[in-house]
């Protein structure tokens, strides 16, 4: 039993970590969404906000992320609701979108 959980977990971190490598691989050069929930990190020089994100981006419904327990996000509601936090490298970001599409940075 110890086995199977193990290897589940396994077989599951190895799923994540191809969705995220496969949303950060196309860097600056456009990152694609696909309608509903997507892993995303990026590669930028310099960091932006998430307000600026949805601003150029209106099919994004809502981002959010995991800041060391807790999470923080932001919904593409009323002018926007939630934490305007700041986007840069090296972490995780969910990013729910309306539709299918590539992602325009600021």
């Amino acid at each position: 039993r110890y086995k199977s959980v193990v290897l589940l977990a396994v077989i599951a971190g190895l799923f994540i970590a191809l969705a995220v490598s496969a949303s950060s691989a196309s860097g600056l050069s456009g990152i694609n969404l696909q309608a509903g929930k997507n892993l995303v990190s990026f590669n930028v020089s310099s960091p932006f906000y998430v307000r600026a994100l949805v601003e150029l981006n209106p099919q994004i419904e809502a981002v959010s992320y995991n800041d060391s327990g807790r999470v923080l996000g932001y919904v593409n509601v009323f002018g926007g609701v939630g934490k305007n936090f700041s986007i840069g490298n090296n972490v995780t970001y969910e990013i729910y979108s309306a539709e299918n599409t590539t992602l325009v940075l600021p």
